[in-house]
């Protein structure tokens, strides 16, 4: 797909930057049924009324706001609740670089199959201090548990 920062996952997973309105048209067209944006509404290069968008192609929409500048623990586990319920749908997992989302797909992933697959971290952009104090977070909130 000419998205910007594809990257497909698995068979039913596929992630990428923020898209622009036609590449919807070529989402729904792979069979994909879920677009899950982990973008904060106010970030710069947001999709006025993507819920609508993506309703009018029959598409469900679903939001987890993630702040760039604080992620929290609480929204990686809403987002592994989410991808858990949903495991035999087709989703199309977004947030503006496809930095967030890469960071969630990484753990997502450690955390399902205990193998730390860094190159899923590290496609697009290295984690500032911020996101490594996250991603730490969130393992050690797992290792707890």
């Amino acid at each position: 797909m000419d998205i910007y920062n594809y990257y497909r996952y698995s068979d039913l997973i596929s992630t990428s930057g923020l898209p622009e309105v036609k590449d919807f048209n070529k989402i729904k067209a792979e069979g994909f049924e879920i677009v899950l944006s982990l973008s904060m509404p106010v970030d710069s290069k947001t999709i006025e009324n993507e819920e609508l968008l993506l309703s009018n192609l029959g598409m469900t929409y679903m939001h987890i706001p993630v702040d760039y500048y604080d992620p929290k623990v609480r929204d990686f586990e809403v987002f592994q609740k989410f991808i858990n319920a949903y495991k035999t749908e087709k989703l199309w997992i977004h947030c503006t670089k496809n930095y967030r989302v890469s960071a969630f797909i990484y753990l997502y992933h450690l955390l399902q199959t205990d193998e730390a697959k860094n190159e899923l971290l590290n496609m697009f952009w290295t984690p500032n201090e911020v996101w490594q104090t996250f991603i730490n977070d969130v393992i050690t909130s797992r290792s707890i548990c």
